[in-house]
């Protein structure tokens, strides 16, 4: 057996970055405010939640629906799983909505304790990668959409173009005008449904027409294309464009050249182009209606986004987002953020602003929203981290362990500033503040940071 201690790499061979993986604990609501959002890395060890004052630890709430000790959290002996048994609690423990008294828990599970929601979460990150907090209009906490902020800072700057892949009304759009103002953009961002476009004028509307061109072509019009000029076209649903004209389209794409319907001489064009697809390429491809050259020139980078019931932790944070665009600033009840949390989303994050829409005008004069004001479809399914060693924060990501959207405890503060060495500027960075503000937390909280900084 080889001794992984000892074991040595031969020159010039490759390493592959190691998987971090976790399991963790997300807050989504809770009457205690200051726990809100706050996430616990499960460690091996049992945690009990329970009422501030008569439970320690992390899960220690500040709810008068939470009995003393509620709700054990500890590995399953006979299994390498994790399981939920209630203590004897008042109000009772739900696991996906049902009463229980011992659960095996699973990825993404949604727990009720009290007037408190929890999700189960399990994580994993690759070794190095590159995550990136909140900033509009990509917003979510969940370390997917991290990855999507990333990979859209990366590619942003670059002249590559981007397909982006997902289902109907997981934001592509959103992804793509993301992609063209972080680039810094100097022309416009021209969005274009390909699917939305009559066939026999979709050549006209993308690479423009002469007057004469056609029957009702009585001038020259300029094409899309040409439009977007200096900026970035985003062709949705690139799919549904008909397969005729996607020569054309390649050709556009090889050159930078247009050609508008009718005319015999080309007009130059500067322009990244981003494509959208809700289907799989490859199976587009096998039926024929995608051309695999068209695939292979739009795919120089791929981001895909997994749909919203695949990253529940964006779920609630999204809806009091879309409530406050409405003005409306009560509070989300456990009841209600469990059946949000619950239903599947089939329509994703546009069915979700839509459902908060309606909400809005239900929950009138109200201070908290609860099931009673969510749709009938979505009614029917209806403090800080505990210490870990510095070589485990160095290691993995300081997403994993501080949710960075929301003003940190002292334990947050403190294991952001030993992650970055106490280099305050890098602090500021995860946390999307300037300097000031971590040096006002710091002294609100107790906290030195002269303490963490290391010499070089």
């Amino acid at each position: 057996m080889t001794d992984d201690r000892t074991k040595t790499t031969s020159p010039g061979a490759s390493s592959r970055p190691r998987p971090i993986t976790a399991t963790r604990l997300v807050v989504v609501v809770s009457p205690d405010k200051s726990a809100e959002g706050r996430l616990h890395v499960l460690s091996g060890e049992p945690i009990m939640i329970g009422r501030t004052g008569h439970t320690d630890g992390p899960l220690s709430l500040d709810d008068a629906q939470l009995s003393r000790t509620h709700a054990l959290i500890e590995p399953d002996p006979s299994t390498d799983r994790w399981r939920l048994l209630d203590s004897g609690s008042r109000n009772g423990t739900f696991v996906n909505g049902d009463l229980i008294t011992e659960h095996p828990l699973s990825d993404s599970d949604i727990l009720r304790v009290g007037s408190s929601v929890l999700i189960f979460q399990g994580v994993a990150i690759q070794t190095g990668e590159s995550l990136t907090g909140p900033r509009s209009p990509l917003w979510g906490p969940s370390i997917a959409m991290q990855r999507i902020r990333a990979e859209v800072l990366a590619v942003a700057s670059q002249s590559i173009s981007v397909l982006i892949l997902g289902e109907t009304g997981v934001g592509k759009e959103l992804v793509a005008e993301s992609l063209h103002n972080w680039g810094n953009c100097e022309g416009p961002f021209v969005p274009v449904n390909c699917g939305a476009l009559p066939q026999e004028l979709v050549e006209s509307e993308l690479f423009g027409h002469v007057a004469g061109a056609f029957s009702g072509a009585r001038s020259d019009k300029e094409g899309l294309f040409v439009a977007a000029n200096g900026g970035t076209i985003f062709l949705d649903e690139i799919g549904e464009m008909p397969m005729t004209l996607q020569p054309k389209l390649l050709r556009v794409l090889a050159d930078g050249m247009v050609r508008p319907v009718g005319s015999t001489r080309t007009i130059p064009v500067n322009v990244r182009v981003v494509a959208a697809t809700n289907r799989d390429p490859s199976e587009a491809i096998a039926e024929g209606t995608l051309r695999a050259d068209l695939y292979a020139r739009l795919s120089g980078w791929s981001i895909s986004i997994p749909p919203l019931h695949a990253r529940p932790d964006d779920i609630v944070p999204l809806a009091k987002r879309f409530l406050a665009d409405k003005q409306w600033s009560g509070e989300v009840g456990a009841d209600a953020a469990e059946a949000l949390l619950l239903y599947p989303w089939p329509y994703n994050v546009r069915e979700l602003q839509q459902a908060m829409h309606g909400a809005v005008i239900r929950a009138a004069n109200q201070d908290t929203l609860h099931l009673v004001h969510l749709p009938a479809n979505v009614c029917t399914m209806s403090e800080g981290p505990h210490e870990r060693s510095a070589d485990t924060l160095h290691e993995a990501p300081l997403s994993l362990h501080v949710a960075s959207d929301i003003e940190p405890t002292s334990d947050d503060l403190r294991m952001a500033l030993q992650h970055h060495k106490g280099n305050i500027a890098q602090v500021a960075e995860f946390f999307g503040k300037d300097r000031r503000q971590i040096y006002r937390w710091a002294e609100k909280l107790g906290v030195d940071m002269d303490a963490f900084r290391t010499e070089d």
